[in-house]
């Protein structure tokens, strides 16, 4: 019995010392930190796929708009790729995938010196139904645009943990 007590004494210590500690949560929604502002101002992309890529880097990462002063540039370079992954017996296919890829610079504003580079992949594949052009298409869309929120997610992670580490200047 007293080891049963003892246990969950431990453990309420435990809790107690994590919480005072300044911990927080990495993988929390991004609707919870959304008054998080970094100061970063995130370059355009090029092509539509990168436009709608860099609303969703601004919504994750700068919510009250680009700062006055940014501290940081972030570049994005986009590479998509559409692969057949599904065929059918009379070779036509029947399933792709998106594959987007995005490689993130982030430099200083005052010197452009590189200080953080990374490279990340989404993913995403969609049925093709071949009995009308238009919804493939609409699935197609649907397909990258999913994958560019995902990316858009995965790279406000990548940011988000190397600006909130401590670095020495």
């Amino acid at each position: 019995m007293w080891l049963y007590k003892a246990k969950n004494v431990i453990l309420l210590t435990f809790c107690l010392i994590l919480t005072a500690c300044g911990f927080h949560p990495l993988y929390t929604p991004p609707e919870q930190n959304s008054n998080i502002c970094y100061p970063l101002k995130i370059a355009t992309i090029q092509d539509r796929n990168g436009q709608i890529l860099r609303n969703y880097l601004v919504d994750l990462l700068t919510p009250q708009g680009s700062p006055q002063n940014p501290q940081f540039i972030l570049e994005t370079k986009l590479v998509e790729e559409i692969r057949n992954i599904g065929i059918n017996k009379n070779e036509t296919t029947s399933r792709k995938e998106a594959i987007l890829r995005a490689t993130i610079i982030l430099r200083t504003s005052r010197n452009h010196k590189v200080v953080y580079t990374h490279s990340t992949v989404a993913i995403n594949s969609f049925s093709i139904i071949r009995q009308n052009y238009y919804s493939d298409l609409i699935a197609e869309d649907y397909a990258k645009r999913e994958a560019l929120r995902l990316l858009a997610n995965k790279i406000s992670l990548l940011i988000s943990a190397y600006l909130d580490k401590p670095h020495e200047n």
